[in-house]
């Protein structure tokens, strides 16, 4: 049996053909070509059989396997046309097609890619392909999470309902991950956890928390042992061991060292209104509530800046910065009087 998979188009949807529609990271084309051990051919098969068996297919059968075609074609004699495909033995030549006779496939393929309307069925049961393939090597997947396929994940690892792994990402092993998470084309270490948080192109090491509703952006990069709270958004940042930015805070083009705090709405400001700067922090130092980091700056190893400083210098090691004024306050006023 010779399999020639061939491109065409059933419906578009987003500007897409229905043969390159993404199916949890790989297309209708790529899918049947793996379960087939074929190739996308991109010319049509021989004028001519010459005695062989010939079996064109067209990518709306995204779970397809060899058996199930094998049988499918050993229980029928002849040339014939299915939807879907055809058939063609014996002599018979190409523009002779249209007039063979059409054979129904009934569920022999499993779900089909005829309609818009079949693309929610085909998902679901992607969903549970992957599930199976991964609950095989030890991981568990909740009914209502989705994982690509091309995610990889460590034994011991527990996907919650609601969390969607996409792209080229990386789970290591006993990882949790809950909530409406969205991963994609990240890496997360062992024994970390996760929870209803966006991570794009980031990496997270071993033994940390994140979220929830924590904001991970392209290029941020946390290192072990780190706690990333809820509402904090990291774009583009090195954030070293220990650190801890627990809630409501902005990092973004910065490095910081070792068991740095972040206190809540601490901010990084890292764009002038013309170019984006980045900030240094070091190691063991105290970043204060309400914090305003001016780019470029240079923290030095054990600096404390005081809730509510706005800084715009660099700090020696060990300093100690306060830049908010006193209270003013005015006693009485005449609130009582206007009141009466």
């Amino acid at each position: 049996m010779e399999i020639f998979l061939m491109k065409k188009s059933y419906f578009t949807f987003g500007g897409q053909e229905s043969y390159a529609l993404d199916i949890l990271g790989k297309t209708p084309l790529e899918l049947m070509a793996e379960r087939l051990g074929t190739e996308l051919k991109e010319e049509f098969p021989p004028e001519e059989c010459d005695g062989r068996e010939i079996v064109v297919l067209f990518p709306v059968y995204p779970f397809i396997t060899i058996r199930a075609l094998r049988d499918f074609c050993a229980s029928r004699s002849g040339s014939f046309a299915f939807e879907g495909g055809y058939v063609l033995r014996g002599s018979i030549k190409r523009k002779d097609i249209a007039s063979l006779p059409v054979i129904p496939v009934g569920n022999a393929f499993g779900a089909g890619l005829f309609r818009l309307e079949d693309l929610p069925s085909v998902l679901v049961r992607a969903a549970r392909e992957s599930a199976r393939i991964h609950l095989s090597r030890g991981v568990l997947i909740e009914d209502g999470a989705e994982v690509g396929f091309r995610v990889e994940i460590g034994a011991g690892t527990h996907v919650g309902r609601g969390v969607r792994l996409s792209g080229e990402t990386k789970i290591g092993q006993n990882v949790r991950l809950f909530g409406n998470c969205q991963i994609e084309d990240s890496e997360i270490g062992d024994r970390t956890s996760v929870n209803s948080s966006v991570l794009l192109e980031a990496r997270v090491g071993a033994d940390c928390t994140v979220g929830p509703f924590a904001y991970l952006r392209p290029f941020s990069e946390i290192s072990d042992g780190c706690r990333i709270g809820d509402f904090v958004e990291i774009k583009n940042a090195n954030v070293g061991k220990g650190c801890k930015i627990s809630h409501l805070a902005y990092v973004g083009d910065a490095d910081l060292g070792e068991r740095v705090n972040v206190g809540c709405g601490a901010i990084f400001v890292n764009y002038d209104g013309l170019r984006k700067c980045r900030s240094r922090v070091g190691n063991d130092c105290f970043i204060g509530s309400n914090c305003n980091v001016i780019a470029p700056v240079d923290v030095a190893d054990g600096a404390y800046i005081a809730a509510g400083t706005t800084l715009t210098r660099d700090l020696e090691c060990g300093d100690f910065c306060i830049g908010r004024s006193r209270e003013t306050v005015k006693k009485g006023r005449d609130f009582l009087a206007r009141r009466d």
